[in-house]
This record gives structure tokens, sequence and C-alpha cells, in this order.
């Protein structure tokens, strides 16, 4: 992968799950030798600890020119350095780099390598095939790669003397005396990268009737426009709830732009779920998948109160609508205030809107 800078907006990346959990079985017959000497050595002492990495592909695929978009998660506070370790056997640092220089990271909390306001990103380029990925995660401070050995002043810097010199440094981490406080734990993962993508043939959507009783009209407080500037979807888990269940929320707008996302709950109040404590920018990229409660986020949503109706409610302005809804976290009683601000933001013409309406049981 040819690794290269560039001015973004800040993102915040959703997280492949089913990628990640499948990428640590990886199969040793789709690496190189050198990869499979790097993937084989195993780090004897790593107790609870424990880490995943994630691209933002669900089939781990790019072509030539495409971006990468990697995030590593560990299960407790931990040092983590990713490694790369490409077809040609060439090895870089991934994480640390030039703008991530403390690799500490912290329980359950997703850090982006690169990417977002950092200016970097991760293009694929020739050659390509597979490229091998270390995660590399322990309970205190670990030297995997000297720095005498780094070399390079762009963003990632490459490991001098490639993948037979990583294979050594790994295997010193791995045969390190064991210690009763000191954790090391070692992760695989694999990218495959591919000269160019064929184009996505027209598709056929079939919608198929929901067999879930809907919610009455009575649970709209705000009703959305028909035609919307730009697609803008927004999904739950479930069509029905019952009281203290848990609620994921995922939007996707095609196009770049401000998001915030409200809920009407029974009780006849108005809290914003997004922006919100751990993710308060309200920039989104297009295609970019916002998991605003369940899931990966960290946010998790419980219903209380009393049965009834809920709406959840997207709207997405774009960058240069100037326009977005008031941000109050609770609007207490009587959410009409609110609906009438919306009525004026939704007939901007930069606006896009989105709703889901479910029942809420005992």
């Amino acid at each position: 992968m040819r690794i290269s800078t560039y001015l973004a907006t800040a993102s915040i990346l959703v997280l492949s799950t089913a990628a990640a959990t499948a990428a640590q079985d990886l199969p040793l017959r789709d690496l190189t030798v050198e990869q499979t000497a790097t993937a084989q050595i195993v780090a004897p002492h790593a107790g609870s600890l424990k880490a995943s990495i994630a691209a933002d592909r669900a089939d781990d695929t790019y072509a030539v020119g495409e971006s990468v978009r990697l995030t590593v998660t560990a299960n407790a506070d931990a040092y983590v350095t990713v490694l790369d370790i490409g077809p040609s056997g060439q090895a870089t640092q991934l994480f640390p780099n030039k703008y991530q220089t403390d690799n500490h990271v912290f329980a359950n909390v997703p850090v982006e390598i690169a990417g977002g306001a950092t200016g970097a990103r991760i293009a694929v380029s020739a050659p390509t095939g597979t490229e091998f990925i270390k995660v590399i995660t322990s309970n205190k401070p670990v030297t995997v790669v000297p720095e005498s050995q780094l070399q390079g002043n762009g963003p990632f810097r490459s490991v001098d003397g490639g993948a037979r010199a990583l294979v050594r440094d790994l295997q010193v981490a791995a045969d390190a005396p064991p210690s009763n406080d000191t954790l090391i734990a070692f992760n695989n993962f694999a990218l495959y990268t591919i000269p160019s993508r064929a184009p996505t043939p027209p598709q056929t959507i079939v919608v198929v009737p929901a067999t879930t009783p809907q919610p009455p009209a009575s649970g709209l407080h705000v009703m959305v426009p028909a035609d919307q500037p730009f697609p803008l979807l927004l999904a739950t888990d479930k069509a029905g709830y019952r009281i203290g269940d848990k609620v994921t929320i995922a939007v996707t707008p095609v196009q770049a732009c401000n998001l915030t996302v409200l809920e009407f709950t029974t009780s006849g109040q108005v809290h914003t779920l997004y922006p919100n404590a751990t993710a308060p920018n309200p920039a989104v990229a297009a295609l970019q998948t916002v998991f605003v409660a369940g899931g990966p986020s960290t946010n998790m949503m419980q219903l209380a109160g009393s049965p009834g109706t809920e709406q959840i409610l997207a709207v997405c302005a774009s960058s240069d609508a100037g326009v977005a809804p008031a941000q109050k976290s609770e609007v207490p009683v009587d959410p009409s205030t609110v609906s009438r601000d919306l009525t004026v933001v939704a007939s901007h013409p930069g606006t896009a809107m989105a709703s889901v309406v479910f029942a809420v049981q005992p």
C-alpha cells in the first residue's frame, strides 16, 4: 500500500465487526512466505488482553487508488502497535505514526489509524495481493521495532530490513521473560488488494412489506417531506421494542453533511442523540455509517418510561446549507416547538430528513 497525505475533514469510522472477527482466523495460504513467518509468531503472555482491528469494507478488498480506513480497539487500557507487511515484503509501522505519536488507547474506545483530521490516508498501489497486518497490544509500553530501525519522514515509517527484520523484532518481543504484571497479545489481520474494481451492475431492490403491526400515525411528531435533496438512510434493529430493551440506531447519508438525530419519547420529551459527548462533531462524510446507539458505538440507548410510540428523526444539512436544528439535550413535555423549528429546517433545499417510528410495549 502507498502512504500519502492530503487535507481531510474529521470523520468517524464504522467498524466491520464480522470482518474483524474473521481476520483473527486468517488462512495462511493467502500469505507470502515472509508474511506467514510473521503471522505464526504468537505472544505467550496475553492473559485476557486482546485487540481487534477492522476495515471500512466488509469484504476487506480494495482496488488500486482506493483509500483504506482502519480502526483498532482494545478490551482494556493498553499500548498498541500496528505493522503492515506488503506482498513485496516491505514492512511499515502504521501506528503509532507521525500524527499519532502516543500509542496508548483506552478500553473499548475505537481509534482510527490516521484518517480524519490528521491529513493522512492509506492508499492502495501496486503490487497488489495480500496486505498482512500484525497488531501488538500490551498493558505496559513495549518497544516492538527499535527507533533506529524505522526509516522515512512521511506519515508512516518503513522498517529497515523489511519483513525479515520485523520477524526478528516480533520474536524478541514474544520471547521476553514472563512477568506477573505484563501482558502482551498479538493479532493477525489481512486486506486484499486488486488492480481495479469491476463496475457494479444495476441491482433490483425488492421491498417486502413488514409483518409487524405499524405504530399509529399519531406517533409522528414531524412529517418528512417526500422530496429529499439526497438520500439519508435511517434504521433501527427492530420494528418494535419493550420497555428496558436496548435500541441500535444507524444513519448513512449519501452526501457529506452535518447530522442531528432526535428522539421523540413516549413521555413527550425530545432528546438529542447525536451529536453527543463522545461524538461532538456533527460532520459526517458521504456514505459514512454512523451508529448513534448500539453496534460498535460506545453509546447505549435503553427504553424507559411508559408504553406508546416513539419517533427517531435524522436531519442532515449539507455543508453549504447553513442551517441545523437547535441543539437541545431535552425539551420537556411538549415537542411542538421542536416540530415547528424542524419544519423550517426541512424547507431548506440542502437539508435531508429521515424518520423511523416504532411501538414501545410494556
